[in-house]
């Protein structure tokens, strides 16, 4: 009764309305713990100007919120930052089962001062509103899934996202057996690969990575989030990409080239996607609602869980795919499994498309070992099993976080 009451109410409405109680918690800190992880080969963006490779590290913050009950929550993601900072009571003292409200008020706050005027365009804080969510979990005994509604699925599928930019001799090459490795020898059964060098080299790259990985996997493409082609070149390049069976074709042209996007949705058959590092209501105003993208890709840390009820409310309505972007700790990922278990199928297909979410590979992700379990792709069928929780379902490993951790802040 409880869990199918979450997609109309609040979780505290929903447990007055089924008759039950509120667990009595109150934030006591939340500690903010960034991390850094070097990665063992550079790499970078193929848009970047010459191929340059110089991404050398990869960073994270780890969300801790401690409660007078002795229950401790995590996430990973965005936290508040200056609102917070300047503004204790919007956590502190409170009760996790707020988390709407709270991940609203701190929104609100770090907006331009028209707070009324929607849609808002501040960060969210949405690593530590997963940080809530993980903790109501734990004071119900039950997964995060369960609390955001029905539980439509007990596995899920994450597209391996990797073709960075590498010292390759022979690119296509290289990008074929990266590609061949992750989904042939681990077990993936989708992909993504970076694009943007220009489109000549980009078609006979991801040719030759068709080949190397076969028809049966779910092979989708990002062009970055700044966009690497006006929308001239997208359509040009897109319609020789049209034979390779594209799941996706992530921000061809610059993500706020909302005309562009409403030209190649018209013109292309390969599905569009977009939507990463936005905020929330943007993404439902303008590419939900304006079916200007076929794929909206918001990310956990953005979105947290609230936000994420939100976008999967407006996606399934206006009949949008939602598919989380997401790079960053374990928390991260354990967190998109929850929330792409929660939902729901747009189509009626024998086998409707997978409801897919991004996976950085673990060389590529910042503090991998941060959990005490790991998070494992099954080669069978290259999914992963949902946590049964309770919240998350993963606890953090507080040495290997000491070990990846920076700096700390404490609210």
């Amino acid at each position: 009764m409880l869990g199918g009451m979450l997609g109309t109410a609040t979780v505290a409405g929903a447990l007055r309305a089924a008759g039950g109680t509120i667990p009595d918690l109150k934030i006591t800190a939340v500690k903010i713990h960034r991390v850094l992880q070097t990665l063992a080969e550079p790499m970078g963006y193929c848009c970047a100007p010459g191929g340059m490779i110089g991404m050398q590290t990869t960073s994270a913050a780890v969300i801790e919120v401690v409660t007078d009950a002795g229950l401790t929550g995590w996430g990973d993601g965005g936290w508040g930052g200056e609102p917070l900072r300047r503004n204790r009571g919007l956590v502190i003292g409170r009760s996790p089962f707020e988390a709407e409200a709270i991940f609203d008020e701190i929104t609100e706050l770090g907006g331009d001062g028209y707070q009324a005027r929607l849609p808002r365009n501040a960060p969210s804080p949405g690593g530590l509103d997963c940080a809530l969510w993980d903790l109501m979990g734990k004071a119900l005994g039950k997964p995060v899934c369960a609390l955001l509604g029905k539980q439509y699925r007990k596995r899920v599928m994450p597209y391996a996202s990797i073709g960075y930019r590498k010292n390759w001799k022979d690119l296509e090459a290289g990008f074929a057996e990266e590609l061949r490795h992750w989904t042939k020898d681990i077990g993936f059964r989708a992909a993504k690969v970076k694009t943007g060098y220009d489109p000549v080299t980009d078609y006979r790259v991801l040719k030759a990575v068709r080949a190397a990985i076969g028809d049966e996997i779910h092979l989708g493409i990002d062009s970055g989030t700044p966009g690497a082609y006006d929308d001239g070149t997208a359509v040009s390049l897109g319609r020789r990409l049209e034979e390779l069976n594209l799941e996706f074709w992530e921000e061809p042209i610059n993500k706020y080239d909302l005309e562009g996007y409403a030209r190649l949705k018209q013109v292309l058959k390969i599905p569009l996607a977009s939507g990463e590092s936005l905020p929330i209501d943007w993404v439902i105003e303008n590419y939900i609602q304006k079916h200007l993208v076929d794929m909206v890709q918001p990310d956990i840390s953005e979105a947290g869980f609230t936000g994420g009820k939100r976008v999967t409310y407006a996606s399934w309505l206006n009949r949008v795919r939602l598919v989380p972007h997401s790079w960053g700790t374990p928390l991260r990922i354990a967190a998109e499994m929850h929330w792409v278990a929660s939902i729901p199928d747009l189509s009626r297909a024998w086998n409707p498309p997978p409801p897919l979410f991004e996976l950085h590979i673990p060389a590529e992700s910042p503090a991998w070992g941060l959990t005490t379990r790991r998070i494992e792709v099954d080669r069978a069928d290259g999914m992963i099993a949902v946590p049964a929780g309770p919240g998350l379902g993963y606890e953090v490993n507080r040495d290997e976080l000491a070990k990846y951790r920076q700096s700390i802040i404490e609210i």
